[in-house]
């Protein structure tokens, strides 16, 4: 009887310790953002998020894929990708935070992007025509010192390709650095190079390469700087663009401790590409 009862107390005891983990973030991405009412929603979140979106607000026929960008103790982030029946998607982030059991937080997406979307398609319908009658009109704006669209076919291509870029799923923004890997490593190369002039010694948040615009373009990346209050100071950020803090772009870090934190209200999103390399979002 007595090998019974602790038996029972020991199942009893375990059951009680389980039930009070909880999910683990992942599997709670999943759970809210399934296909099934989830019941009880106030157990699984706190703060901002008062469980909307959620499974039930996805488009009819839409897939989701999850990845765990980065878990510790206390706070994690979940990337949900959302697709529809023609394969195009949204990439959003779900921000979890560790009270008794786990709880989501927060949830976000690269904000603004509206503006962008307008003009990646006014740049897309123009016809050959039309790019070189404002590159012509451009020309002689310049003498003015009159706004001009682009300037030439390459500031047309890059800033297409940028906008296109921007608007880009995460995992298309990390493939783009991959087919063109050799071309970022070089101009890593060239950046701490010029870190390393006496003109940029003990200097923070610095703007880079600024005569070699026309080599990074090519990438569609706006700008390169080191070091800044958003990327860290041991950051090397090329920048893609976005509107005002709303911005995606790709970081560079030698010491993976020098790696900028994830949260709701600033950089909301890093993935690891490899080598010291990540795509990053802010709000």
């Amino acid at each position: 009887m007595t090998r019974v009862t602790t038996l029972l107390t020991c199942l009893i005891l375990t059951a009680a310790s389980i039930h009070g983990q909880g999910l683990e973030p992942l599997d709670l991405a999943k759970k809210i953002f399934g296909k099934e009412k989830v019941m009880k929603m106030g157990s699984f979140i706190t703060g901002e998020y008062k469980g909307r979106p959620n499974g039930k607000d996805l488009q009819k026929g839409s897939t989701t894929t999850f990845t765990l960008l980065g878990q510790t103790a206390t706070t994690a982030v979940v990337a949900m990708t959302v697709l529809d029946t023609v394969g195009k998607g949204l990439d959003t982030y779900l921000h979890f935070k560790k009270e008794n059991t786990w709880k989501m937080s927060a949830f976000r997406a690269l904000a603004m992007t509206g503006m962008i979307e307008q003009i990646k398609m006014e740049l897309e319908k123009m016809t050959p025509q039309q790019v070189d009658t404002i590159i012509s009109k451009s020309k002689a704006s310049e003498k003015e010192k009159g706004f001009a669209l682009f300037s030439s076919r390459e500031d047309y291509d890059f800033q297409l390709g940028n906008a296109k870029l921007i608007l880009e799923l995460d995992s298309n923004i990390i493939q783009h650095f991959l087919n063109n890997k050799a071309a970022f490593e070089s101009i890593k190369e060239m950046a701490f190079k010029e870190l390393e002039t006496p003109k940029t010694d003990g200097e923070r948040n610095i703007r880079l390469l600024e005569s070699s615009k026309s080599t990074y373009q090519k990438l569609f990346i706006s700008s390169i700087s080191y070091g800044g209050y958003e990327t860290g100071s041991n950051s090397l950020n090329f920048l893609i663009g976005g509107m005002l803090d709303n911005t995606v772009g790709y970081l560079y870090v030698k010491d993976k401790k020098d790696l900028p934190k994830m949260n709701p209200s600033n950089i909301i999103m890093i993935r690891e590409i490899g080598n010291g390399w990540y795509v990053y979002k802010t709000t």
